[in-house]
């Protein structure tokens, strides 16, 4: 992404709706480098788990429209990341209890 094509929040607007819709924008491109898209999931990461932390139990972390595979490619890559095998996040899955 050129310095040109970069996407800025209008002034005044920078909340989180307006967020959200930016990286839907950038979610229906196809040149976004993928030291930018590892940057935009990192900072996401971070504020789940702040989230999360704040409201003492686990979020839902995805919209209903959220394609299953496209949810499991995300939670594959992010065990491989930190280098963790699904023994790990069995031991893990089972601290996150859900919130009715």
């Amino acid at each position: 992404m050129s310095p040109s094509d970069e996407v800025r929040l209008p002034p005044g607007k920078a909340d989180a709706t307006t967020a959200v819709a930016l990286l839907e924008q950038l979610a229906n491109t196809d040149h976004l480098p993928a030291d930018d898209v590892r940057g935009i999931i990192s900072a996401a990461t971070r504020l789940y788990a702040q989230a999360c932390t704040q409201a003492g139990y686990e979020l839902p972390p995805l919209a209903p429209d959220v394609a299953t595979t496209d949810a499991m490619m995300l939670a594959c890559a992010l065990l491989r990341s930190q280098d963790l095998t699904p023994f790990d996040m069995a031991m893990w899955f089972s601290r996150g209890a859900r919130h009715s």
